[in-house]
């Protein structure tokens, strides 16, 4: 899974903090830095943001399917974004399978 390192993070923080970038922007820039973001639970702010970019066509949207999760990416990485949903449902599946499995 892609993750922002620590600089990413402090510029975020820092341009919310001086008032130069909104915490909903904010939060849409994260996505386009880490490229993917598997989403098991949002606040409603964050979602309406995080939907509003992808009317926008700024970022694209795969709701949950089965056990693949929901995933918010860059439009240019729907690749990873695959990848990531396949490798979040092979490890749902293979915890499932140690805990009904019989010794």
């Amino acid at each position: 899974m892609s993750k922002l390192n620590q600089n990413d993070w402090e510029w975020l923080r820092d341009m919310v903090r001086r008032g130069e970038m909104t915490a909903d922007r904010a939060n849409v820039e994260k996505v386009l830095m880490a490229r993917v973001q598997i989403v098991k639970s949002l606040p409603a702010q964050v979602r309406s943001a995080l939907n509003a970019a992808v009317k926008t066509g700024e970022l694209c949207h795969k709701k949950r399917e089965g056990r693949k999760p929901e995933v918010y990416y860059h439009p240019n990485f729907e690749h990873l974004a695959n990848e990531e949903r396949n490798r979040v449902e092979k490890q749902t599946l293979e915890a499932l399978l140690r805990v009904t499995a019989r010794p």
